[in-house]
């Protein structure tokens, strides 16, 4: 794929003489990193002790060839900081494109969305389109590539154990007729094969797919939009090596409708995905029936309604052991702006619901939130206070939960700079009343910006303090932090589109009621940023 995306850069380039105009650009953040990790608790921090560089560079441009339209995208990345990147070397974004006004040509990292069941998910390949909206023709996609994760999963490039991965390749096409301008039909194949020899373990399961969609959309009236799916897989699994192989197919439907009009907007959807439905490059939930339903009303200028309720349930061809579960979780909310002629004030208060039961148990959970934001004086505000409670049924579990926080902060220009100070102080309470406990979370901090605007400078420094009062024989613990952000832009960079230096640095200190545990982490960060 690589070698193939090589060579149409190349034909691309070949005959730049022929276009128009043209751009190309290159950007590229170069940092190093030096940390420092102490205490007899060291192994605990994920920092990569000593110094480790970074950087990230991407060059990509833009142009025209006649009728031809083009754009490329390459990026590289580079670390020796294994907590980053396992690999040193690494391509992270190969792409190009060619399009004029009835042919699409994609390669490198590809992207095309079929529908929800069918395709919707990024390939390392390639897809061609075509599509001539003049005549109204049908609209062609075919789609090829690998469901890979990181090119470096290519067999070429990965030179190694660390960056293997299941080698699954894709390929389909989609026929898409717009009917009216309110109403269209896709049909859409995928089929996704993995590769037997591939497995990274034994007993990683292999899969050999085929997926047949039908979707449509239509909008019979201004504000109305109604859309549905229907899919069949066809699925032939091997589930660990030398394991005999399972046949298996399945299907899933879904209808959506869309209100949207004056002050009222309602979505309401139902979906039924059978147990045996499987998709390897779509998304779906198999064995789950669903029903959903969402309602936002602006009541007044300053006051809007949101209802919502949602359903599932599984088990639905009843063979499930522990037989089917239920699920419920209706809420409801109001938004209060201009709160008693207070022109910043939002308020925001939900509640939500929560049941789930089956034969075994019933888990019932309520959970009510509040938030307020205004401005007093010099100061923005924004404060939240929350109550959980947790149950499920004979004597497993019953908790409450508090949360409450506040911020502040607030902005002063000066002649030569600007301060931004800020505030915040926050904390959770969670008991557990079966076994009478109860753990308490604090939190506080104070952080101040400073911007130059005539030396281009802008930073930041923010210190606190959290700390967990464990219940119990729980491990009680603190983490006092300082974070120290500069970012400059000289003027002697300014021909590279604004080039910045900045320096990040920050020091965390973890301490625990069991003091082996402890330790300390230092790391200071300097880098360029850059682009022409």
């Amino acid at each position: 794929m690589a070698m193939a995306f090589c060579f149409f850069m190349l034909l691309i380039l070949s005959i730049s003489p022929l276009r128009a105009e043209n751009e190309f650009h290159v950007s590229s953040e170069f940092s190093y990193t030096y940390n420092d990790v102490s205490g007899p608790g060291k192994d605990q921090s994920s920092l990569t002790e000593g110094f480790r560089y970074h950087n990230l560079s991407s060059f990509y441009g833009n142009g025209n060839i006649k009728d031809i339209e083009y754009n490329f995208n390459v990026g590289i990345k580079a670390t020796d900081d294994r907590s980053d990147d396992i690999k040193t070397f690494s391509l992270t974004n190969l792409q190009g494109r060619a399009a004029n006004k009835i042919q699409t040509l994609t390669l490198g990292d590809t992207f095309e969305s079929f529908s929800q069941y069918s395709l919707n998910t990024a390939l390392k390949g390639g897809s061609y389109k075509y599509f001539n909206q003049e005549k109204n023709s049908p609209e062609l996609t075919f789609v090829y590539g690998y469901a890979y994760p990181r090119w470096d999963n290519f067999h070429p490039l990965y030179g190694g154990a660390d960056v293997r991965a299941i080698r699954r390749q894709v390929f389909g096409g989609r026929i898409k007729q717009n009917f009216t301008p309110d109403f269209y039909v896709g049909i859409s194949f995928a089929e996704s094969s993995d590769k037997e020899n591939t497995r990274v373990f034994d007993t990683d399961q292999i899969f050999r797919n085929k997926q047949y969609t039908i979707d449509a959309e239509y909008r019979p009236i201004p504000g109305l939009t109604l859309r549905t799916e229907l899919s069949a897989s066809l699925t032939r699994e091997s589930p660990q090596e030398g394991a005999p192989d399972k046949d298996y197919a399945g299907n899933a439907y879904k209808f959506e409708a869309i209100g949207d009009g004056g002050p009222s907007r309602v979505a309401l959807e139902y979906e039924r995905v059978s147990p045996k439905f499987n998709t390897l490059v779509g998304s779906a939930t198999s064995d789950r029936e669903k029903a959903k339903g969402k309602w936002r009303y602006r009541h007044t200028k300053n006051m809007t309604y949101n209802f919502g309720f949602l359903w599932y349930r599984d088990n639905l061809h009843g063979n499930r052991t522990a037989g089917r579960t239920d699920t419920f979780k209706p809420d409801i909310g109001v938004t209060i702006s201009n709160l008693f002629k207070r022109e910043y004030s939002i308020l925001d208060i939900a509640y939500n619901y929560n049941r789930q039961y089956n034969a075994q148990q019933s888990t019932v959970d309520n959970v009510v939130s509040l938030n307020y934001k205004d401005r007093f004086g010099i100061f923005d505000s924004d404060t939240s206070l929350g109550y959980s409670l947790y149950n499920t049924k004979r004597n497993q579990r019953k908790d409450e939960e508090f949360l409450y926080n506040t911020a502040l902060s607030s902005r002063h220009s000066f002649d030569t700079f600007i301060l931004r100070p800020s505030l915040y102080l926050g904390g959770r309470t969670f008991q557990d009343e079966l076994n009478s406990e109860t753990d308490k979370i604090y939190e506080y901090s104070l952080g101040v910006g400073v911007d130059i605007p005539a030396c281009n400078i802008t930073s930041n420094i923010k210190a606190g303090q959290n700390y967990l009062e464990k219940g119990g024989d729980g491990d009680s613990s603190s983490k006092t932090f300082v974070n120290l952000n500069v970012y400059y832009r000289p003027k002697f960079l300014s021909k590279l589109n604004q080039g910045m230096i900045f320096v990040r640095v920050f020091v965390n200190d973890f301490g625990y009621s069991t003091t082996t545990r402890n330790f300390r982490e230092n790391s200071i960060t300097s880098g360029l940023n850059i682009e022409f």
